[in-house]
């Protein structure tokens, strides 16, 4: 095999780190959606690495292959031939489907199952300028998510219909100021794309649980979503500490239905508690700072 061949099936490699680089380096200054873009060619490209060494290691004797690989990295490069890169791009390709897929099932399964009536969006915020429906469930979790649902229609025959889904539980809780910030905080999610890319991001580090880049990967996109969606909230409604008392109030149940779907808590459990305690901290020191001066509904 030549040089130049062999240099060629570095190049999956070269280019994952470079994405990686990239995504560092946005990381805390651009957009979320820049930051999700690089962030699904960076899991493009392991994906790719993955499923190819999986291939590899299938067609060197299975075992013996992953012990020689294990033994001997590089090898991998040596000779992965055109053939073993196709059909790991395919298993990559059908890995995203199946992630993709998944969590459009999931979505239209909740609201199959939920059956949630329509609410109206608080008059005092700007209307959403996407398809938005915001429905209320039948649950007494105190918990709120978005997704994002693809339905046929539109000038490029799919469109984007975004979803808030709110339990009573929790809206029995609120009163009108922190009502107002919980669907304030979820527009800033629907509005940085968090429903097409995190809630797929999410979806497939479910389904690959073994993988800890997948898992790391969707958990450091998670706090920096939750983040700067409670600043867009606060941005909307200038009332920090109301949208403070809201997850307050969230947290002091068990977490919602669909804690893999980008949520009003983040994440379940022990620890996305402690992030709600930081999250809570980080708007009182908003409210401390003048920067925001909180009003009272009429």
């Amino acid at each position: 095999m030549t040089v130049a061949v062999v240099a060629l099936s570095y190049t999956p490699v070269a280019l994952w780190l470079a994405v990686g680089v990239g995504l560092l380096a946005t990381y805390r200054r651009a957009t979320s959606a820049t930051v999700f873009r690089l962030a699904a060619m960076f899991l493009a490209c392991w994906a790719l690495l993955a499923t190819t060494a999986l291939v590899w290691v299938l067609t060197h004797g299975g075992v013996s292959g992953a012990e020689r690989l294990i033994e001997a990295p590089l090898s991998f490069f040596q000779s992965p031939g055109p053939t073993v890169w196709a059909w790991g791009a395919v298993g990559a390709f059908l890995v995203f489907l199946s992630a993709f897929i998944l969590s459009q099932l999931v979505g239209r399964g909740f609201v199959a199952l939920l059956r949630p009536a329509p609410l109206p969006l608080p008059s005092r915020l700007p209307p959403p300028t996407t398809p938005t429906s915001l429905l209320q469930f039948t649950s007494q979790r105190p918990e709120a998510f978005t997704f994002t649902l693809l339905e046929r229609g539109g000038p490029r025959l799919l469109r984007r219909h975004d979803i808030i889904l709110v339990a009573d539980g929790l809206l029995e809780q609120l009163d009108a100021d922190e009502w107002e910030a919980v669907v304030a905080h979820e527009f800033g999610h629907l509005s940085e794309l968090d429903g097409r890319y995190l809630t797929f991001i999410r979806t497939l580090a479910r389904m690959m649980r073994w993988d800890p880049v997948l898992a790391y990967l969707a958990d450091t996109l998670t706090r920096r979503e939750e983040y700067r969606a409670d600043l867009d909230a606060v941005k909307l409604t200038s009332r920090p500490r109301a949208l403070a008392r809201a997850l307050f109030k969230a947290s002091q149940g068990p977490t919602g239905p669909a804690s893999n779907l980008a949520g009003l808590l983040g994440v379940g459990g022990r620890r996305g508690r402690k992030e709600t305690v930081e999250r809570i901290r980080r708007l009182v020191a908003l409210a401390e700072s003048g920067r925001f001066p909180e009003e009272s509904v009429a």
